[in-house]
This record gives structure tokens, C-alpha cells and sequence, in this order.
């Protein structure tokens, strides 16, 4: 008897432990929360064309002065302005954005900019070093945990969200890049929710990659609150929430899809102009929201888009399939045709990483599935080491207040023959006829 009210103590004790660790965390941004929501002009940073460039974008008063300084100095000595490039927005707002290049590499820098007119606090960031570390993230979509106009819902949210990327870069301090694979925010047109996803301290520092997803399709907001290097216009299906664009870091040329579009056209214009671009990348990394083989294994969900795209990611020789939309983590084995195939594609499936609506992958996974995460609840997030001869993937779920190791796996360099690894140039020249509404609506939203 005496053992077992023990053991009943100690799960009390823990359970409380853990309620109080989340608590705490929930009430740190109450008191953050007017500030936060209040941050018109919260900056985000965003990689370059290649790890030379750092990238930055805010929204400002229209009336506001505009500014942004950088320098080697945290008191900001021998600071260089940098120019902002303006534009009118159609929320009535400016849109503010700044390119910083020739950065040198493993070496921090420090920056300022005007919030509404007034100079910000001083701000730093470091360049990647020889090799490449990545947070891959997807789903925080703050609000979703319930009503989205509760502050409680929403507040839960962010604090899930914020200690991800607290915890993630803790365990790994030599992050250098955040990639997003959607579903950023519940609501496309939510201000307040975009304000939110920005506001934690992580951000100032390293720079996110994010992608359109199925919540954020139909509002501007995602590109105007980023500076996104290789933004491709003028797709036949143009979704006004952000374009697909590419960039280069070290060996690795990240290509990011709007799968919210399934014209194959559009898709392989996008690998073509990428992979023309840095065609001796070692590897290469897809992102869009929606997963082609999630361990759901929903034929009816990813019918057409499985179909449209999976013979073009085999065809362009990617490596890593980085997606999210179901809110549960998987790794596939790599897959050709969506066999076990030495030589072929592995999809990874990011799960949800502000614990906004976890869920736990079935209990019997596919064929195709080498990993999955059987538990509810949770945010997930992976950190992926890029190697000369490998991709290494650590996948952690954030349990009571603690990241555990759930899965492991690694993606190993195949001989890649690119013969056919092109779009046929009156294929390119018809879709680029075909997608002049689209240009159009690019220009407009930009």
C-alpha cells in the first residue's frame, strides 16, 4: 500500500510539475501578450539567394520614416544603412523591405531598424558556418486550438509555438535556417495571428522559410511579411497568399511549392528554373503544405496531387520531401512510385509544432512509412543536419515541458544522372503564355 500511494504521489507530483511548466509558460505571454499584439512593425528575417544574404521585412505606418542600419558591433560602431525598399499595400500599410549581401560566413552581425519612426533595440544575427543545421517546422497555425478570437486559444498557441523554437535551438544552438511547411497562421487575413507567430525573441535572430498553406492562400499577408529570395510569379494558378521561390545554402537548394495548385506546369516550371539555376546543388529539398504520403495514406485526400507531383520530384532528382497539413509526424522510407526504393524519395511529414491541434498517426502505419508518432497532443519539430554524404533527421515531441527523441533517420547521397532533368522549351514557352493572369496577379500583390 505504502508503494503505491508512492507511486500515485509521484505522478501527482509530476502531472502538477508539468501543468505548472506549461502555465508559467502560458502566463509569460500574458504579460507579453499587449506588447506582442500591439506590434505593428515586428521585423522578420528571411535567408538570401545564398547563405551571403539576410533577408528582412516589416510593415510600417504610411507616414513613418524608414530605416535600417547594420554593423559588426553590438554598440552599432560603423553601422552601414542599408536602403529600404518601399511599397504601398493594399492593408493600407508599407510595406518595408531590406537585402543585406556579401555577409561574411560564420560571423555575427547586428541591426537596428525604425518600428513607425523610432529606432528599434539592437538585434543580431549569425551566418552559417561550414555546415548547415535546420529547424523544419510545420502548422503552428495560432488559433487553432480552438476559438481563434479567444485570447486564451491564442495564447496557448504562441507559447507552444515560442517554446519549440526555444527548445529546438537550445538543443542545437548552430541553427542557421527555420523551415515552415504552412499553415503559419489559422486565418490568412489575422493580423493579430501573423503578429503572434512573429513575436518570439527566436526570430529576431534566425531567419524562416515558410510556405503557403491551405489557411493562407487567399490573403497577402504571408508575402508581405516576408523578404523571399527567387520569388517565381505568374504560375496558371497563383494563390494571392505568397509565390513558390527557391535559394541556395551551401551544398543544398531548397525549392518551396504551392501545393494548393496542381497544375503540373506550373510545379516543374519552378524545379526547372531552380535546378538550371544551381544545378551542382549535392542536395535537393522540396517543401509544400500538403503531404504525398502521409501516414494517414488518404488516397482520396492527395488523389490528383500525388499523381501531379510525385513523377516530378523523381524526375528532378529530390532528395527530401519536407511537408505538414495533417498535424501528425511521419518519415517515409525513400520511395520510388511509392515503393521501398533504395534510390528514391523520402517524405517527411512535420506534424504540428505549437501543440495547436497535435494528432496521433494510426496505429497501423503504410508500407511506405518507416516512422511515425503515436501520441496526441504534443508539439513535434525536426532539426535536419546536412552532411557531405547525408542528411541526418532528429524528429523531438515537446513531452510535459521536455523535447524527447521520437524518431531518427537519415537520407543518404544517390548518383543522380539529370539527362531528363529539364522542362521541354515549348513546354516552358506554353505555360509562361498560359500564366500571364497570373503575372498580372503578381504584380498586383508583391
Amino acid at each position: 500500500m505504502k508503494k503505491i500511494l508512492s507511486l500515485v504521489l509521484a505522478v501527482c507530483l509530476t502531472a502538477a510539475a508539468a501543468l505548472t511548466a506549461f502555465a508559467a509558460g502560458t502566463d509569460d505571454w500574458r504579460a507579453k501578450w499587449d506588447d506582442a499584439v500591439s506590434d505593428s512593425a515586428v521585423i522578420a528575417l528571411s535567408p538570401g539567394e545564398t547563405e551571403a544574404e539576410m533577408r528582412f521585412a516589416w510593415l510600417s505606418d504610411v507616414t513613418a520614416r524608414n530605416a535600417f542600419a547594420l554593423s559588426p558591433s553590438p554598440e552599432m560602431r560603423d553601422a552601414v544603412s542599408l536602403p529600404v525598399d518601399v511599397r504601398l499595400t493594399v492593408t493600407g500599410q508599407k510595406r518595408c523591405r531590406v537585402t543585406a549581401d556579401g555577409l561574411l560566413p560564420d560571423t555575427t552581425y547586428y541591426y537596428r531598424y525604425t518600428k513607425n519612426g523610432r529606432w528599434s533595440d539592437v538585434y543580431s544575427f549569425r551566418t552559417q558556418g561550414n555546415t548547415l543545421t535546420a529547424l523544419f517546422v510545420s502548422d503552428a497555425q495560432l488559433g487553432r486550438s480552438g476559438d481563434r478570437r479567444s485570447k486564451e486559444v491564442l495564447l496557448h498557441d504562441v507559447a507552444g509555438w515560442d517554446t519549440t523554437l526555444a527548445q529546438s535551438t537550445a538543443l542545437y544552438p548552430d541553427v542557421s535556417l527555420i523551415l515552415s511547411a504552412g499553415d503559419q497562421a489559422e486565418v490568412a487575413y489575422s493580423e493579430q495571428e501573423y503578429r503572434l507567430l512573429l513575436s518570439p525573441d527566436t526570430l529576431r535572430s534566425v531567419p524562416i522559410a515558410p510556405i503557403i498553406g491551405n489557411h493562407e492562400f487567399y490573403f497577402p499577408y504571408l508575402n508581405l511579411h516576408f523578404n523571399l529570395p527567387h520569388r517565381i510569379g505568374g504560375s496558371i494558378v497563383h494563390s494571392l497568399g505568397d509565390e513558390p521561390y527557391f535559394f541556395l545554402r551551401g551544398n543544398t537548394l531548397f525549392i518551396q511549392l504551392d501545393s494548393n495548385d496542381s497544375v503540373a506546369w506550373d510545379h516543374e516550371a519552378v524545379l526547372d528554373r531552380a535546378i538550371r539555376a544551381y544545378p551542382e546543388a549535392e542536395w535537393r529539398v522540396v517543401m509544400m503544405h500538403h503531404s504525398l504520403y502521409s501516414c494517414e495514406n488518404d488516397e482520396n485526400d492527395d488523389f490528383l496531387l500525388r499523381r501531379t507531383l510525385t513523377p516530378l520530384l523523381q524526375k528532378y532528382n529530390v532528395n527530401l520531401v519536407l511537408s505538414g497539413h495533417t498535424h501528425r509526424y511521419s518519415r517515409s522510407f525513400p520511395l520510388t512510385d511509392g515503393v521501398k526504393s533504395e534510390n528514391g524519395v523520402t517524405y517527411l511529414e512535420g506534424g504540428c509544432s505549437s501543440a495547436c491541434n497535435s494528432k496521433a498517426s494510426p496505429e497501423t502505419l503504410p508500407a511506405y512509412s518507416a516512422a511515425g508518432y503515436p501520441k496526441a497532443g504534443n508539439a513535434v519539430y525536426s532539426v535536419l543536419e546536412f552532411m557531405d554524404d547525408a542528411i541526418r533527421i532528429h524528429a523531438y515531441a515537446v513531452e510535459d515541458g521536455e523535447s524527447v527523441e521520437i524518431d531518427s533517420g537519415t537520407v543518404k547521397a544517390v548518383p543522380r544522372d539529370d539527362t531528363n532533368a529539364h522542362m521541354p522549351r515549348f513546354l516552358r514557352a506554353l505555360q509562361a503564355v498560359l500564366s500571364l493572369c497570373g503575372r498580372l496577379v503578381s504584380v498586383l500583390f508583391r
